[in-house]
């Protein structure tokens, strides 16, 4: 309840400041310094001692968390697949499986039948492949445990995959491409990902001619290659007994034959720099800008730094600089701020953004880069580094709240290769960041001379050109071919 009650306070504390102006940060670090709430203590749960980690005979992992205070069986299931695997002529062909896995059911029962018994059942089973993970899910009463195990496993080894499902899943996709280009912050992010990612599936556009191509044979194709025991984790939580869960899963999964070739790595990014300005013409009266570069992998020991410097630079919410000054300060945006992935397997980006009228788009993007070479040049200060540390050490705790996500981030450590003692240290190495490593992950990560600035909207209607920034390239957005 600690916890609760700081963490509240802080929100409390930003909603009065964004209610009356700009954040007045000094004041509410002073205010939450006066809060006697004592920092609870928080027991991390550990694998072998709350959770048991359990490997069947043919290599599939399993995370046990009994808790019985609920009648719910949970099931969280991670397939080491994605679409960073896709050949350039199989784009989007994850996507395609995720979805037509799960609405075409299996050889035994229909996809429509799947949604009546799980309807009856007041349950859900779904399933879904990202950039770099596949996931089935199952969430029953644990009346109705047998039936929901059957089905699950039958999903995850028999999925029929039929024709008239996929055609679906393509007109679906279709009319995603047919639509893209009207959102102006979809049109933002898919060129300012195609810049810094180059070639890398990261940066594709997906595009009508390749998903009209792929057929059930590829998916049958990227089933049998990624969708076996040995390529899979499964954290299961809730109200079970050990011995009887794992016995139905040996009945169901242990037969289940093993890969003796498990598929590659996916292809690695290439670490470049694409400065400069990148004007999309698109008749708006408005500029969606996003301003960036690739930034760490997950593994890198500055992850906590760049986490509290970015926070203070846009992350923070309505208490950033970004936020503060665009947005309060200016009012040149309803929304502006910056993110700095530092989960990502390999590199992910930092990215400063906003949308603003046509008329302030040079402003709102020289606030921005000054607020860049600001925290490059000043660092921060004692209050907003507090103010970061706190958030982070506040937030923290909600991880852990339910059996669910208990389990489900035990799991994840082993998925991302990361430490068994990752979340016990967590907390002190948010506490032990210092300004200079703040000065210091600004001056290493962001470099305003290497950036990458996209820019959606009519460049003869903005305030002031944008060569200011880099050299100025013109991107004309043209409708995607639908044939």
């Amino acid at each position: 309840m600690k916890y609760i009650y700081t963490f509240l306070m802080i929100l409390l504390l930003a909603s009065v400041a964004f209610g009356e102006g700009p954040v007045a940060k000094s004041e509410g670090s002073k205010m939450i310094a006066k809060l006697t709430g004592k920092q609870g203590d928080l027991r991390i749960p550990k694998v072998g001692v709350d959770v048991e980690r359990v490997v069947l005979e043919n290599g599939m992992v399993l995370y046990l968390y009994e808790n019985h205070r609920f009648p719910v069986l949970n099931i969280n299931t991670l397939i080491r697949c994605g679409s960073v695997y896709d050949p350039s002529d199989k784009d989007g062909l994850s996507s395609l499986v995720g979805t037509v896995m799960r609405t075409g059911g299996t050889t035994t029962i229909s996809g429509d039948s799947l949604n009546m018994l799980m309807e009856y059942a007041g349950g859900s089973l779904e399933t879904r492949i990202m950039d770099e993970m596949g996931t089935a899910s199952l969430n029953v009463l644990s009346k109705d445990m047998e039936m929901g195990l059957k089905l699950w496993a039958d999903l995850l080894r028999n999925p029929a995959f039929p024709a008239e499902k996929l055609e679906l899943a393509k007109v679906d996709i279709r009319n995603s491409i047919k639509r893209r280009n009207d959102e102006p912050g979809s049109v933002t992010n898919r060129y300012f990902n195609k810049l810094v990612y180059g070639d890398h599936p990261n940066g594709r556009i997906l595009e009508w001619a390749t998903v009209k191509a792929l057929t059930t044979d590829d998916l049958i194709a990227y089933h049998k290659k990624f969708f076996v025991p040995n390529n899979i984790i499964v954290g299961i939580s809730g109200d079970f007994k050990r011995d009887e869960l794992i016995a139905k899963l040996q009945a169901l999964v242990g037969d289940w034959q093993k890969s003796a070739a498990l598929p590659a790595p996916p292809p690695e990014v290439t670490f470049a720099t694409k400065p400069g300005v990148y004007e999309v013409i698109k008749d708006i009266n408005q500029a969606n800008i996003r301003i960036g570069e690739l930034g760490i992998k997950r593994d890198n020991p500055d992850r906590y730094a760049i986490g509290m410097m970015n926070y203070i630079l846009g992350g923070g919410s309505f208490t950033s600089r970004l936020t503060s000054r665009v947005r309060s300060d200016e009012g040149l945006a309803y929304r502006a701020g910056s993110s700095f992935d530092i989960d990502s397997r390999d590199y992910g980006v930092f990215a400063a953004y906003c949308q603003t009228k046509s008329a302030t788009a040079y402003k709102a993007t020289k606030i921005i880069m000054e607020e860049i070479a600001k925290i490059r040049t000043e660092g921060a200060n004692q209050d907003e580094l507090t103010d970061a540390k706190n958030a982070a050490i506040n937030r923290f705790v909600f991880n852990f709240d339910t059996s669910g996500k208990i389990v489900s981030n035990l799991m994840s450590l082993e998925y991302n290769g990361l430490p068994t003692d990752f979340y016990d240290n967590y907390q002190a190495n948010v506490a032990k960041v210092t300004l200079d490593d703040i000065k210091a992950v600004a001056q290493k990560y962001l470099n305003p001379d290497q950036l990458t600035l996209v820019v959606v909207g009519k460049p003869e209607t903005f305030d002031k050109p944008l060569d200011e920034f880099g050299k100025v390239e013109t991107i004309e957005l043209v409708d995607p071919v639908l044939e």
